[in-house]
């Protein structure tokens, strides 16, 4: 009988040292989290800013991602550049993403399309528009089609072009109806 308390204890021990010991931070890959509050993330997004050299602070979509000479950058379907879109792992940590690998998705002068609502437009048509709160560059060059009415603030349109900085340089606008 002392014997069988002495396994049963022993083996409650394990399991509890066990347990502790996966309990602990690890990830996936068993690297352990320094700090409570520290988790494995992944986002998508547009990058909007970029330091030079690549090693510091970036931004996507708003959000903080610390890149360091460790964190893996593939550029297979682009250049990690301002207004590629991307995918971001790594260890959030607060509001900062401290990124362990950056894979471009798509290319930043691969051509988009936004849909939304025209807030403003240039005064002689050619300038900076805004449309759902981002700006779009309207050129010479650009096509405006209006089947469907009038490109007047109001309309719901469909803009096709590249992102150019922090605007949207429009190739083709569609009014596709016109808010009444």
């Amino acid at each position: 009988m002392k014997n069988v308390i002495i396994v049963v204890a022993m083996g409650f021990y394990m399991a509890l040292a066990a347990g502790l010991v996966f309990a602990g931070g690890h990830g996936r890959d068993g690297r352990m989290y320094a700090q409570a509050g520290q988790y494995e993330s992944k986002i998508y997004g547009t990058i909007q800013t970029v330091p030079s050299g690549m090693v510091g602070i970036w931004n996507v979509n708003g959000r903080e991602i610390n890149v360091t000479k460790n964190t893996s950058i593939k550029e297979k379907y682009g250049r990690a550049e301002v207004g590629a879109f991307v995918e971001v792992e790594g260890i959030s940590n607060g509001n900062t993403l401290n990124a362990n690998k950056i894979e471009v998705k798509r290319d930043s002068r691969e051509v988009r399309s936004i849909h939304g609502t025209i807030e403003r437009v240039a005064t002689d048509i050619n300038g900076t528009w805004v449309v759902n709160g981002q700006e779009i560059l309207v050129s010479k060059d650009t096509r405006i089609k209006e089947k469907h009415g009038r490109a007047i603030v109001g309309a719901y349109v469909e803009i096709e072009g590249v992102p150019s900085g922090k605007a949207f340089s429009a190739r083709k606008i569609e009014v596709k109806r016109v808010q009444l």
